[in-house]
C-alpha cells in the first residue's frame, strides 16, 4: 500500500462528489475519483467505475486508499421512479459492494451520503427533530437511504469500520439540473415564463446548499471520535415553498409564480431537523443562507443554461 494514501471519493462526477473533490484538490490532499460517467467538462480525473462492479471496486480499494467519502448514488426520488430495484439496487447494493471492501482491505474512515429522506414523515409534535428519530421511510428512495446507513452503522457496530453517515437535506446550487424547486423557479424567471405549480404553497422544505454540504462531508471524514454515529445536515430552516418562490423573486424581480390548490407535493411531512450535533462533533454549521444560495444559484444558471 501507498505510503501517503488517498482519499476515495464516490459520484464525484454528480453533484456532491463533484464539490467534494474540487474542495479537497484544493487542499492539496490526494484524492481518487471513481464514477459511473466520466463528463469531458471536469478537471481532474475520474475513472469509470461501476459501484456494482465488485472485482473493480476491490482493485481501487487494495491500493493504497485511506478512506472514502461515498456520494455515488441514484440521487433522489425524481431520478428513476419507475425502476425501484435499481434504485435499491445502487443504493443498498453498491454502499455494501464498498463496505465490504473497506472492511477487507482496512480502509479507515468511511463517511456516507444519507439523506433526511430516511426520517419519512417525522413524529407528529416533535420540533426539532434531532437523529434519535424513527426512520420511517415511504418510498423507495428514502428507503434504500435508510437501509444502506443501517448497513453503515452495523459495520461499525459489528466489524469495526470508522463509518460515520450525514443525514443530508434538500440539496441545491450550482450544477444541479435534476428537477428541484429553486431550479424550476429560476429557470422559468430566466426564461420569461411563468411558474405553475400545483400546490397552494404551503408545503415545508429545508434546503442546503450544495457547498455547504461539501464542507460537511469533508468535516466528517476529518473528525475524531465520531465512529458509528450519524448527523443531520439541513440549512437549519424550514421554509415553505412559497417563502422560496418569494427569495427567487428578490433576486429576478422578473419571476412570475403562480400556485394552484391542486394535488400537494408527494414528499413527507417534515418537522425542523435538529443540527446542533454536527456543530458540536464536526465544528459544521451552514454558511450560505437561502437567500445568498439563490442568487449564487440564479447565476451560475445564467452563464450555464442561458
Amino acid at each position: 500500500m501507498e505510503s501517503n494514501p488517498h482519499i476515495l471519493v464516490t459520484g464525484a462526477a454528480g453533484l456532491l462528489g463533484r464539490a467534494v473533490m474540487e474542495r479537497l484538490i484544493a487542499a492539496g490532499r490526494r484524492v481518487r475519483a471513481i464514477d459511473r460517467a466520466t463528463p469531458e467538462t471536469l478537471k481532474f480525473p475520474v475513472e469509470k467505475i461501476d459501484l456494482l462492479d465488485g472485482a473493480a471496486i476491490e482493485a481501487v480499494l487494495m491500493n493504497g486508499i485511506a478512506g472514502i467519502i461515498h456520494c455515488g448514488a441514484i440521487s433522489g426520488p425524481m431520478v428513476a421512479p419507475g425502476e425501484p430495484a435499481l434504485v435499491a439496487e445502487i443504493n443498498i447494493g453498491g454502499t455494501l459492494t464498498l463496505l465490504e471492501g473497506a472492511r477487507r482491505f482496512g480502509c479507515g474512515r468511511f463517511v456516507y451520503c444519507s439523506s433526511v429522506s430516511a426520517y419519512g414523515p417525522t413524529p407528529a409534535g416533535v420540533d426539532p427533530v434531532d437523529e434519535s428519530a424513527p426512520l420511517a421511510a415511504r418510498d423507495i428512495y428514502g428507503a434504500s437511504k435508510a437501509a444502506a446507513e443501517l448497513m453503515v452503522r452495523a459495520y461499525a457496530g459489528e466489524h469495526g469500520l470508522d463509518a460515520v453517515a450525514l443525514r443530508i437535506g434538500y440539496v441545491y446550487g450550482p450544477r444541479r439540473r435534476t428537477r428541484n424547486l429553486p431550479w424550476l423557479l429560476l429557470r422559468d424567471a430566466l426564461s420569461g415564463r411563468e411558474s405553475v405549480l400545483p400546490d397552494d404553497g404551503s408545503f415545508p422544505e429545508q434546503r442546503v446548499y450544495v457547498d455547504d454540504v461539501a464542507r460537511a462531508l469533508i468535516a466528517a471524514y476529518d473528525a475524531q471520535g465520531v465512529a458509528g454515529r450519524v448527523y443531520n445536515v439541513t440549512d437549519g430552516r424550514v421554509t415553505t415553498q412559497r417563502e422560496i418562490a418569494e427569495m427567487v423573486r428578490s433576486v429576478l424581480p422578473s419571476a412570475r409564480f403562480r400556485f394552484t390548490d391542486g394535488m400537494r407535493p408527494s414528499g413527507p411531512m417534515q418537522a425542523r431537523f435538529q443540527i446542533s450535533a454536527a456543530a458540536r462533533d464536526l465544528s459544521w454549521r451552514p454558511d450560505i443562507s437561502l437567500e445568498e444560495g439563490m442568487r449564487r444559484y440564479a447565476e451560475w444558471l445564467r452563464q450555464h443554461e442561458f
